[in-house]
């Protein structure tokens, strides 16, 4: 099964509401939840975090950063808040080796990247290059799939779920029925949605429906697949 992870960040920021929007849509069907370092300040960020640990969630926190000092920042706010993923970042040993000591899951992210919304850039063979020079350190690795800036999506994520030995995150601009085909076929370790259920692009009214939406429709298609 695709794990569904719940992102609570609109356009890669923490929402003002998270906690609130949280607590509306804790018995959605997925365990995974986590929301960005962006968006609201650090102590906001801790109670967000321990209203999702308290609830049983397994959580995930996504750094955009990418300097080394940054990174380690990231990964002690995910220990000292006993978290169970950093995902998302630049790769960096220090980090690997900090968060392996805590027991933190790390998946960062690979390629080339600018801007916000991150864009992903690089040949095909240069991603997934950089995703196995890493993977001896780190336990998966995140793709921003759809946000490839040099060629088909489809091509990026055929290759890269073939040749990459390793638990794999779809990240960003999951919002369509046609990109969830796609994710179905593709099977990755799991999939992180936020953007596309805050502006509604499924039509279910609200956060926690919008992901039973999702949760069902990949739960179908990757029957009919």
């Amino acid at each position: 099964m695709i794990e569904l992870i719940a992102m609570l960040t609109h356009n890669d920021k923490t929402v003002d509401n998270a906690r609130s929007v949280f607590a509306e849509s804790v018995a959605a069907p997925t365990k995974h939840w986590g929301f960005k370092d962006t968006g609201l300040p650090a102590d906001q960020l801790a109670l967000l975090a321990r209203d999702m640990k308290d609830a049983g969630k397994t959580v995930h926190f996504e750094s955009l950063k990418e300097d080394e000092n940054q990174c380690l920042a990231a990964a002690e706010f995910a220990i000292e808040n006993q978290l169970d993923y950093l995902i998302g970042m630049a790769f960096h040993s220090s980090v690997a080796e900090r968060l392996a000591e805590a027991k933190v899951g790390y998946l960062p992210t690979c390629g080339g990247r600018s801007g916000v919304p991150r864009m992903l850039h690089g040949t095909i063979d240069d991603i997934v290059g950089d995703a196995n020079r890493v993977r001896p350190q780190a336990d998966g690795t995140t793709l921003s799939l759809y946000r490839w800036t040099d060629g088909d999506p489809g091509d990026l994520g055929k290759a890269f779920i073939s040749q990459v030995q390793a638990p794999v995150v779809i990240t960003g601009s999951i919002n369509s029925v046609e990109r969830m085909d796609e994710i179905a076929q593709l099977e990755p370790w799991g999939v992180t949605v936020g953007s596309a259920l805050f502006d509604d692009v499924f039509g279910t009214g609200d956060f926690g429906s919008g992901l039973k939406y999702m949760r069902d429709y990949l739960d179908r298609a990757a029957v009919a697949g």
